[in-house]
């Protein structure tokens, strides 16, 4: 069945000129401007982004239960009809007198105080059901379905009442039979609606269809609220930039195309197989790389040589494995550390965009700000992009200036450059999985303009393993929904993988792994034993007793006859800052001659520092060094160490430390020791994790003889999250409790608040370290800044943004929770503009931190001791 298109649909409508929507300066923009701009703008994104098809399904969808499929078209169209009728009346409410006299000095309009006020919103929305309602009136259908299409009338109306604010109350919008107290949530008194018989059941029948299409209402409430607020932002940014003119002012809106797909598959596969531009091409490349059809078992000797030809094996099992499947669109790519996931991640893309031109625009979603920015360093690298083609999209990055680019003889204007770092105008972005289940699931407006993006879109996750296993089965249900109905393509990565597709009960997971062979990769010693890790469980009392035995293990590995420099780069990892802290005063304390440099690398080093001791770590390889450190190390950062000592916690962590050893597989004799404190912190810092209490440890029958084994050791990761998955789904299954049939119940009746996916659902603290001059330039700058009341909207955020990056320099965080002791720090600093600032006095370059008269030190970052309460230090 087709319906008719958007740009078919009979929306636009006769208004008075005196009607004024906007002020800017001395001019006024006409209502009928506005709106008719507002939905021209709607009918350009829908077009661009390729939506109109995947709106059309979830429009039949909400009228499946009819049966004639006559009648299935004429209420897709006018289900259709009324969601992008949402969008041209989201304004009508400016009508409102009191709204022309007091917003924009109408002086065709005398102020007579009426009861809505001069919010506009809610008398939109009063006109919207009303007139909506009257239309219904002269169809000719049933009762039954008269009540589906009632329930939509309501439903769109709805998001006009908040296109100004949020869709966040968790119990203020659910089908419910009472009409009168729904009402109530536009301000609206219920004698005003003309309202059908029957009114108390308005919303009871649309049940039934909500329990086969649990998401179809949810998609079409989030594409209608975003593409509603988004379409009226440009409208409105277009009038307020450049006055009245009749031509859309914004029209790119960085989608792929054509050129660009040409573009990336060739510097792509130039710069893997020929990058001295020679005549060596990809077809012969891959020739080379059909030779290496040599048995793993070949493979076992530990050499660069080996390391790189499984690289190249892995490198075309996934491009093939691909091919094989180009049409599906949930994948997972596990590949152990070292393998290049970044590699095989980009060539998928790459393959995708190759074979599937609806393909407009790659999201690539980290759970670090390190892992972004290398990433997007190498992506812009290797695929030779510009600022206008790429982004990276978080608090430590800087402001993407477009303008220095030249495209065609011209040079874009700040405003719209603007834009689109507001709106991610760009074929690829790198952003946070934080920023990304926002945009998916969030409630506000900042988190909804670019929901109608991730339609016919690539979505490379990495890293899953970071988000918390009782967010897993909210996270597959979502993924799977919005794959199917929104043409996305997900691509789940990491080497320690939970598959989180068999945590839906179905026959077979819709998640295609495209490495098939995987545990021959991740058991091969070039990737699993390039660092033995010792699993025997040790409890350690103090840091004395931990120090002496790395002192011990440092000294054993700078004698090997292999360590050809007879140094020894040696790292310890602890659970909390207080940990590290504590070990780290008293290795400087203990050392006299053996280690030439002690680091401490945490949560509460800044930015400079931490690029010091990094950059330090890659350039000096003639030196005996120790790095104490967090959990801050496990992912993204580019280091080599040569021995490992770590407190142990998940299995995640564990392992991510190892990565971190011998990166090459070039060195021999590596090892990660892993023990335990006395009065662990681990139960409070993963309190509630599901992988908490699940051994590593297994039995394997090997030739009829039992042998105890260590997942850490083989590296088979399924054996353990099989065990994690059993538990959710176990959870999942048993009555009374929050699990994934009550969030897909949140879905259905569109519990806004309750289906938000807050991956980190902890409220935190940003502290300001003004420890240098630069430092205090900057900061005096931001407050000039934020105190400027004479820049206009654009230019302040430009500026503010731009500074963004400058103040993270100077800024750490703190998680904020009952017995963090966070509040102590207000002692220590005074607050402003939402930060809290350290008062210099308390600050110094080096030194211990003694009688509380230095609380904060550059090289050591921040002294947990001022930290009053149970769980000094908890955070990382």
């Amino acid at each position: 069945m087709s319906l008719l298109k958007f740009s078919e649909l009979d929306i636009k409508r006769d208004i008075d000129d005196k009607y004024k929507a906007h002020i800017r300066e001395n001019e006024k923009e006409s209502l009928k401007e506005h709106i008719d701009l507002v939905y021209d703008y709607f009918l350009l994104l829908v077009d661009k982004n390729g939506l109109e098809n995947h709106l059309d399904k979830l429009f039949v969808q909400s009228v499946d239960l009819l049966e004639d499929v006559k009648e299935k078209t004429e209420f897709g169209n006018f289900v259709k009809y009324l969601f992008a009728k949402a969008v041209y009346w989201h304004d009508m409410g400016k009508m409102n007198d009191n709204f022309q006299v007091d917003k924009m000095a109408n002086e065709k309009f005398k102020n007579i105080e009426l009861s809505e006020g001069s919010n506009h919103s809610p008398l939109g929305a009063y006109l919207f059901i009303n007139h909506s309602l009257e239309e219904l009136d002269v169809k000719k259908w049933d009762e039954d379905e008269i009540e589906i299409i009632e329930s939509m009338v309501y439903l769109f109306g709805y998001f006009i009442s908040k296109h100004h604010g949020s869709i966040y109350q968790s119990s203020e919008f659910e089908f419910s039979d009472d009409l009168e107290q729904f009402l109530n949530l536009f301000d609206i008194q219920i004698n005003l609606i003309k309202v059908h018989k029957d009114e108390n059941r308005v919303f009871s029948y649309i049940y039934d269809y909500i329990e086969e299409n649990k998401d179809t209402l949810f998609l079409l409430s989030k594409s209608l609220f975003s593409l509603l607020i988004i379409s009226d932002y440009y409208a409105t940014a277009q009038f307020m930039n450049y006055g009245n003119q009749k031509e859309l002012a914004y029209k790119d809106f960085g989608l792929i195309d054509k050129e660009f797909n040409d573009k990336v598959y060739n510097e792509f596969y130039i710069d893997k197989f020929d990058k001295d531009k020679k005549q060596k091409t990809f077809n012969q490349a891959l020739k080379d790389i059909k030779t290496i059809e040599i048995d793993f078992k070949y493979l076992e000797e530990k050499s660069n040589k080996n390391l790189n030809i499984l690289r190249n094996k892995l490198f075309l099992e996934v491009r093939e494995n691909l091919k094989d499947n180009i049409t599906k669109n949930l994948f997972y790519i596990e590949a152990p550390t070292g393998a290049g996931k970044t590699n095989l991640s980009l060539m998928s893309a790459v393959e995708i965009l190759k074979e599937d031109s609806s393909i407009n625009k790659i999201f690539y979603v980290f759970p670090f700000t390190t892992l972004i920015t290398q990433t997007y360093d190498a992506i812009k690298d290797v695929l030779d992009l510009d600022n206008s083609e790429i982004v990276q999209l978080h608090s430590k990055a800087k402001y993407n200036d477009k303008n220095e680019i030249e495209k065609d003889g011209i040079y874009g204007d700040d405003k719209t450059n603007f834009l689109d770092n507001q709106f991610m105008n760009y074929p690829i972005t790198m952003l946070s999985h934080v920023k990304f289940f926002n945009i998916l699931t969030g409630v506000s407006k900042d988190d909804n303009y670019i929901f109608h993006r991730l339609a016919n879109s690539i979505v490379i996750i990495d890293e899953i393993q970071t988000y918390s296993p009782s967010l897993w089965s909210s996270i597959v249900y979502l993924l799977d929904s919005f794959a199917e109905q929104f043409n996305i393509k997900f691509i789940v990565m990491s080497a320690t993988l939970p598959k989180i597709g068999d945590i839906l009960n179905e026959p077979n997971s819709k998640f295609i792994p495209l490495v098939s062979n995987k545990q021959e990769y991740f058991s091969n010693p070039n990737f699993g034993r390039r660092v033995d890790i010792s699993t025997e469980k040790k409890t350690i009392k103090d840091s004395k007793d931990i120090y002496k035995r790395l002192l011990q293990e440092s000294k054993s590995y700078q004698k090997l006859e292999s360590n050809e420099s007879n140094v020894v780069r040696t790292i310890i990892e602890f659970i909390t800052k207080k940990g590290a802290d504590e070990f780290y005063q008293e290795a400087v304390a203990k050392n006299k001659i053996f280690f030439d440099e002690i680091f401490i690398l945490s949560g509460t080093i800044l930015e400079p520092r931490r690029r010091e001791i990094i950059d330090f770590l890659k350039e000096n390889n003639d030196k005996n060094i120790l790095l104490v450190t967090t959990q801050v190390v496990e992912a993204g950062v580019d280091i080599d160490m040569d021995i490992g000592f770590k407190e142990k916690s998940l299995i995640d962590s564990d392992e991510q430390l190892a990565g971190r050893i011998n990166r090459n597989s070039s060195k021999a004799g590596n090892k990660l020791f892993l023990f335990e404190m006395e009065n662990p912190k681990a139960k409070f810092v993963y309190k509630g994790d599901k992988r908490l209490g699940i051994s590593s440890e297994y039995i394997e029958t090997i030739e009829g003889k039992e042998e105890k084994k260590n997942v850490l050791e083989t590296k088979d990761f399924d054996i353990y999250y099989n065990q994690v998955i059993a538990k959710i789904k176990e959870s999942n299954d048993t009555p009374f409790i929050e699990g994934l049939d009550s969030y897909i119940d949140h879905i259905k009746n569109l519990r806004f608040s309750e289906s938000h996916i807050k991956i980190i659902d902890m409220e935190s603290v940003s502290v300001f370290v003004p420890w240098c001059d630069e430092a205090m330039r900057v900061w005096k700058e931001y407050g000039e800044l934020v105190q400027n009341k004479e820049l206009d909207f654009t230019n302040k955020n430009i500026k503010l943004q731009t500074l963004a990056s400058e103040i993270s320099k100077y800024t750490f965080s703190l998680a904020k929770y009952q017995g963090s002791g966070v509040e102590r720090l207000g002692v220590y600093s005074k607050e402003e503009y939402g930060y809290l600032v350290l008062d210099r006095e308390f600050l110094a370059y080096d030194g211990g931190f003694e009688n509380g008269s230095i609380i904060y030190t550059y090289k050591n970052g921040l002294d947990t001791s001022v930290l009053k309460g149970e769980n000094v230090g908890m955070f990382l």
